[in-house]
């Protein structure tokens, strides 16, 4: 303690002190003094604050204050204390109290001089009780009732009221106690407080790291309850893409009722996280957070980037989809495919090791447009894979993939045409679904001929001759039928678009 703004500052001198006149108390503090006989000013030693008795206040009264206001400005004494309850002192002796550089203090007119000097010398001498006392005063009111719901601007004041000093959010400075403001593992600034010296140090650092503390959980429970509606438009916006037509059709007026713009314009951007078994060690809670983090860097990143942006998890990756009450231009490509890059420079920041694949798709109208951008971002996304552009954005247009067939599955007529003639595969559980397909599709798309089939998918003729027998009996469809087979080239072509 080595001022007396300090002082002033002080939790415990708080409520028994007053400035009432002077200079700003700014002055140092290296003594207490009790006076009982105004004379007695003048053996005052510099820096010291002088507590009058009620009677030596009473005693300082009109041009008496005036001439003790002098004789301390003539020893350089910090502050003359007044403990006789008066308010405040004639307008001629606080201009001479600003003349002389001497702080006028006045206490309450209750208050009992022995405990105001016993804690004016215990703050004065920052003992180890006083670095208690203000830990205990800062625990209580950042872990108190009413400090879970409380905002990060109220617990730092909470904590600067007991430590007696500024805490605050800002940049450390080489004499700063600092603390981390930790949210979801994301390092969002520090909370800082001048570290001061001796015990006064040592409340400093733990007040300092309450206070940090308490912001972090402020922060995260504010965070948790923003994300509970984004967490469940993007379940909606996910449950409608997934849909089968006559499903899909049914959750439009919860879309609508949940604020999403549905009938608007809508962009999509989907990432795929490529090495994230490596970075989450197999382990799947640790794989559930870095998708979650993942998730909160890219919203975040793209609503920087502007516009109205929403997330959902659709499979194993994370789409953002820009939706827009109105046509955004011609140039809604380019700013997709700006916001792409913003996103994967924004991850990449956080988490440098990451590996990222990224899908952008164009924009379009309406639900069925919702559907289509989901589907060349997908088809993107595939691309990007394919040719292992990591942490690179690949536009739909960029990679020359077919609209027409984007456009024509993303329709719920197609969709449900596709979903109706392949339903008996789908039957038969994911994985041998999957495994029928791909048959399917390399039988299909080299025209007929087993052999090349087997070729491309490393099996004997006769066992891909037997699946595809197979394949068309469970689909009941004629395998000479042009038409028939056209459709089964569809569907496999769509459906390996997801």
């Amino acid at each position: 303690m080595n001022s007396l703004q300090a002082l002033l500052d002080a939790p415990a001198v708080r409520p028994l002190l007053r400035s009432i006149a002077g200079p700003d108390p700014d002055a140092p503090v290296r003594r207490i003094a009790l006076v009982e006989d105004l004379a007695r000013i003048e053996d005052l030693d510099e820096a010291t604050v002088a507590v009058l008795t009620h009677a030596a206040s009473v005693d300082a009264a009109s041009y008496r204050l005036d001439v003790a206001l002098r004789t301390a400005g003539s020893r350089r004494v910090s502050a003359v204390v007044l403990t006789d309850g008066r308010d405040d002192i004639a307008p001629t002796a606080a201009a001479l109290a600003g003349r002389v550089s001497v702080a006028v203090l006045r206490t309450p007119g209750d208050c009992d001089l022995s405990t105001l000097l016993l804690t004016l010398h215990r703050e004065l001498a920052g003992g180890p009780d006083v670095a208690l006392g203000r830990i205990r005063a800062a625990l209580h009111a950042l872990e108190g009732a009413g400090a879970a719901t409380a905002a990060p601007e109220t617990l730092l004041r909470a904590a600067s009221e007991a430590l007696g000093a500024p805490v605050e959010l800002r940049e450390p400075g080489p004499g700063d106690a600092a603390a981390p403001v930790v949210v979801r593992e994301e390092v969002e600034g520090a909370v800082c407080t001048p570290r001061g010296d001796g015990h006064t140090e040592a409340a400093a650092e733990v007040v300092v790291h309450l206070a940090a503390a308490a912001v972090s959980r402020a922060r995260g429970a504010a965070r948790q309850a923003e994300d509970a509606p984004i967490r469940s438009r993007g379940e909606l916006i996910a449950e409608f893409l997934l849909a089968r037509p006559d499903h899909g059709n049914r959750l439009l007026e919860r879309m609508r009722a949940a604020g999403l713009t549905v009938d608007g314009w809508h962009t999509a951007i989907l990432l795929d996280v490529e090495n994230l078994p490596a970075l989450a060690a197999e382990d799947e809670l640790a794989s559930l957070r870095i998708a979650d983090r993942v998730a909160t860097l890219g919203l975040e990143a793209a609503r920087a980037a502007g516009g109205v942006w929403h997330r959902a998890r659709v499979g194993s990756g994370l789409l953002l989809i820009r939706m827009e009450r109105h046509d955004p231009g011609s140039a809604t490509g380019r700013d997709a495919g700006r916001a792409a890059r913003q996103i994967i420079r924004r991850i990449l920041s956080r988490v440098p090791e990451i590996l990222l694949v990224c899908g952008v798709g164009s924009t379009y109208v309406g639900a069925t447009g919702l559907r289509t951008t989901m589907a060349e971002a997908r088809a993107a996304l595939a691309a990007g894979h394919a040719g292992r552009r990591l942490n690179a954005a690949t536009s739909f247009d960029e990679v020359g993939l077919k609209r027409t067939l984007i456009e024509w599955f993303a329709s719920d007529t197609a969709r449900e045409a596709v979903d109706s003639l392949l339903r008996p595969l789908d039957d038969l559980g994911p994985q041998k679904r999957d495994t029928a397909l791909q048959t399917l599709r390399s039988y299909l798309d080299n025209q007929g001929s087993t052999s090349r089939a087997a070729g491309e998918l490393h099996l004997h003729r006769n066992a891909i001759a037997y699946r595809v027998r197979r394949i068309f009996d469970l689909l009941d469809v004629d395998p000479q039928d042009p038409d028939t087979v056209l459709m089964l080239q569809l569907a496999c072509r769509a459906r390996s678009m997801g």
